[in-house]
C-alpha cells in the first residue's frame, strides 16, 4: 500500500506545533520549509539516494522517511550537503589509506686516523651511518556519487632517534614528529587522488668495533618511524568542521598527542 504524502506532511505539520508548544527545541534541528509556506523543523537522520528517500527525525523523536522534493530547493540542497557529509563520514564511501614509501636512502663513511703496533698512522674508514628517507603517500578514493569538496589534511609524523651521548656510554632517544597541512579543493565523484607528506629522515650508525676508542667504545645511533596520525576536515552544513582520524598503523591510537 503507497504512502500519501500529503497525509504524511499533515501529520508531520501538527506533530510539530505540539513540539513547539512544549518547547522541545534542538540545536541540531532544521527547518524544512514547503512551497505552500508550511514548515517541520527535524532532523536528517539518513539518506538514500538510491531510493530518494530522506529519513528525518522530528521533536518528539519519531522518524519520517519522505522524498525530499517536497521541500523547497534550498532544503533540498540542505538534503543533498547533508548527504555528502555523511559520505564524507563513511569509510566505505570515502576511503582514506596511508602507506609509508621509503623516497631515498644513502650511507655516509667517517675516516679516522688509527694508530698500528708498528708505529705507524693510516686514515681508515672507523664508522658508517645508513640514511632513511621516508614519506607517506595519502591515498583518498571518493566513492560517493557527489564530490567532497575543500578537504583540509593536516598530519603529524612520529618518529624516534637514538643518538649516543657526550660521554659515548648510552643512547638517548628523542621523540620527534614532522607536521604537515595539505588542502583539496575538490574531489570528483570517484576519483582518487595522492598526495605526498613532508620527507622524514633518520639514520643507523655503526662503529668498526676492531679499533680501541678513546675513552671506550662509542654508542651506535638508530632511528625508527612509528607511524602517521592524519586528520582529514571539511567544513559541516551548519559551518562547524567535521573532522575524520585516520591512524597508521591503528596501534599508534592514543600514544600521541596532537
Amino acid at each position: 500500500m503507497g504512502v500519501n504524502l500529503g497525509d504524511v506532511m499533515k501529520r508531520l505539520f501538527f506533530v510539530l506545533i505540539f513540539a513547539l508548544s512544549v518547547g522541545l527545541v534542538r540545536a541540531e534541528m532544521h527547518t524544512f520549509k514547503l512551497p505552500d509556506g508550511r514548515s517541520i523543523v527535524a532532523e536528517i537522520v539518513d539518506v538514500n539516494a538510491r531510493q530518494g528517500i530522506v529519513e528525518l527525525r522530528l521533536e518528539n523523536g519519531s522518524v519520517k522517511k519522505i522524498k525530499p522534493s517536497i521541500f523547497v530547493q534550498e532544503d533540498q540542497d540542505y538534503i543533498s550537503a547533508w548527504s555528502e557529509l555523511a559520505g564524507f563520514r563513511s569509510p566505505a564511501f570515502f576511503k582514506i589509506s596511508c602507506k609509508r614509501k621509503l623516497d631515498e636512502k644513502w650511507d655516509e663513511e667517517e675516516s679516522g686516523k688509527i694508530s698500528y703496533s708498528d708505529g705507524s698512522v693510516e686514515d681508515e674508514t672507523i664508522s658508517e651511518t645508513k640514511y632513511e628517507k621516508f614519506i607517506y603517500e595519502i591515498l583518498l578514493e571518493n566513492r560517493n556519487k557527489v564530490p567532497l569538496q575543500d578537504l583540509t589534511l593536516e598530519y603529524r609524523i612520529f618518529y624516534e632517534q637514538g643518538t649516543g651521548d657526550a660521554t659515548g656510554t648510552k643512547l638517548v632517544v628523542a621523540k620527534k614528529n614532522v607536521a604537515g597541512k595539505l588542502e583539496v579543493a575538490r574531489l570528483d565523484s570517484k576519483a582518487k587522488t595522492t598526495l605526498k607528506s613532508s620527507p622524514v629522515v633518520i639514520h643507523d650508525k655503526d662503529w668498526n668495533g676492531d679499533y680501541t676508542y678513546k675513552g671506550g667504545d662509542p654508542v651506535s645511533e638508530s632511528g625508527e618511524v612509528k607511524g602517521i596520525w592524519l586528520r582529514v576536515q571539511t567544513k559541516g552544513v551548519d559551518g562547524k568542521p567535521v573532522i575524520r582520524d585516520v591512524y597508521e598503523p591503528e596501534s599508534i591510537a592514543g600514544k600521541y598527542a596532537w
